[in-house]
């Protein structure tokens, strides 16, 4: 809201504050900023300056970023300034300015106390930590991520009250909440859910398509997301090719990504491990992520995909371990993402695949050069969506290469041996590794990479060791990476 106002009307504001007695000193502005916060049912963040001006001009900043602030003010100050001629100009120019919110008074307080209550039910922020998604989840992919810091969920549920409604005419206050309720304990998820029942019954969306929140026990009985992504993307700088600029996202299922990390300033290949310990045991919505599991997704350009990822070590609590063993670490190609020509084939083949993930066709190449590439482009255009090759792609050449021809023919799953591999050890290591579900297999390769380093036939030379897994979901190309389709 504050964006909404000049610089000017904001020093308007501050004038009309400073005119009047009990707000002109600091000692009064801090008797009626309790009074305030008292009335919204939150605290403000809100900090002091030696000087009145700029002390006020704080104050103003803060009252612009929470929707009912500056009229809840005006009110303490009518109740306690009765016919106050100061008071009542700051309440004209307080109408003038900003518009009175959609969410009333009463209501709004009863939603801050409702997320009070929240909170202090969850002192380690384990909510903030998933506000991310939801916020996401609310607004949709055609607003901004988040600019100002957010401190608590107060600031969310401030900042998505200045949102207008969707074209379904949901305001994305309500959806947040809705789905905040979620993941809340009781008694606060039964409230959290009648106040969206109440308020959408005032919004007249009952009868719009919105969603009524679960009752108690569909709350409790709905299914988790089946899976969380971190997913680390790594895009060759341009000046030195040996530098990458890397982004962090995390997806709930096929829910919009939330950026955890994104630098202009490009790092070599050995400080992704000091970003992925940072954003597995620090990043608050990765630690208080809905679901246990978790799959670390590496979106990696060709001459980095047959770099040992699962490999990354990170250390917690003074212990360090391969972050392969314990979670799934799969590869995903950038060059496919960013090339939309082959889009059409990748989709097609993942739908295949997922429709059929159990007896699908594999094409397997055991030796360099067995197949012409056009020879291994047609197999591959016939039918399989699995293709295992008993060699590392070419990392130093520009020329297409098996692996390159399997990209560019849509295959979604590629699964390979970095050091090579006897060909008939490996057509058996890798028929017993690709005979189930298919759609299991980034869990099924993390379980044999621990079986590399304990019980019978651990060693170096197990596969588990050496395997770089491909496993490129269509239908979650990160948002960079999508072409704006035609409206359907």
């Amino acid at each position: 809201m504050s964006a909404s106002l000049n610089l000017e009307d904001q020093h308007r504001l501050v004038e009309a504050i400073l005119r009047i007695d009990g707000m002109s000193v600091r000692r009064g502005r801090e008797v009626h900023l309790t009074a305030l916060e008292r009335e919204l049912g939150h605290r403000l963040p809100f900090e002091h300056h030696d000087q009145d001006k700029l002390d006020v001009w704080a104050l103003v900043d803060v009252l612009l970023n929470y929707p009912g602030a500056a009229q809840a003010l005006v009110r303490n100050l009518e109740r306690f300034y009765k016919r106050s001629l100061s008071v009542a100009a700051l309440a004209d120019l307080v109408r003038e300015l900003l518009p009175d919110p959609w969410l009333g008074q009463a209501e709004r307080r009863e939603l801050h106390q409702l997320i009070t209550s929240l909170e202090r039910a969850d002192p380690g922020l384990a909510h903030l930590g998933r506000f991310p998604m939801l916020y996401r989840r609310a607004v949709g992919p055609a607003w901004p991520l988040l600019e100002r810091e957010m401190h608590s969920l107060h600031d969310v549920v401030a900042l998505l009250e200045e949102m207008p409604a969707g074209p379904d005419g949901v305001p994305p206050l309500l959806i947040f909440v809705r789905d905040l309720a979620e993941y809340a304990d009781r008694p606060t998820a039964p409230a959290l859910r009648e106040w969206v029942s109440r308020q959408a019954a005032v919004q007249g969306l009952n009868g719009v398509g919105f969603r009524p929140p679960p009752t108690e026990v569909e709350a409790r009985s709905a299914p988790e997301p089946s899976e969380t992504y971190l997913i680390i993307a790594c895009t060759p700088d341009a000046l030195d090719p040996d530098r990458y600029l890397v982004t962090a996202w995390l997806q709930v299922d096929r829910e919009p990504g939330s950026t955890l990390h994104s630098s202009d300033e490009a790092m070599p290949l050995s400080r992704i491990p000091e970003l992925l310990e940072r954003l597995l045991t620090a990043e608050s919505s990765v630690v208080g992520r809905p679901t246990p599991d978790l799959t670390v997704e590496f979106v990696l350009p060709r001459p980095l995909l047959g770099h040992p990822v699962e490999d990354s070590k990170i250390k917690v609590a003074g212990f360090e371990y391969r972050i392969g063993i314990k979670y799934p670490v799969v590869v995903r190609s950038l060059d496919r993402m960013r090339l939309a020509a082959v889009h059409h084939d990748w989709r097609r083949k993942w739908a295949a695949l997922c429709g059929n993930s159990v007896d699908a066709p594999v094409c397997l190449v055991t030796q360099r050069g067995e197949f012409d590439q056009e020879e291994l482009f047609s197999r591959l255009a016939e039918a399989p969506a699995v293709l295992a090759l008993a060699f590392p792609p070419w990392a130093e050449s520009d020329e297409p290469d098996e692996h390159w021809v399997g990209l560019l023919s849509g295959a979604p799953v590629m699964a390979w041996c970095r050091d090579g591999r006897d060909p008939a050890r490996f057509a058996r290591e890798v028929k017993d590794l690709l005979a189930a579900d298919l759609m299991k297999l980034p869990r099924r390769t993390m379980e044999l990479r621990r079986q590399a380093l304990s019980g019978a036939g651990a060693g170096s030379g197990h596969l588990g060791l050496h395997l770089t897994l491909v496993f490129d979901d269509a239908d979650r190309i990160p948002e960079p990476y999508v072409r704006l389709r035609p409206p359907a």
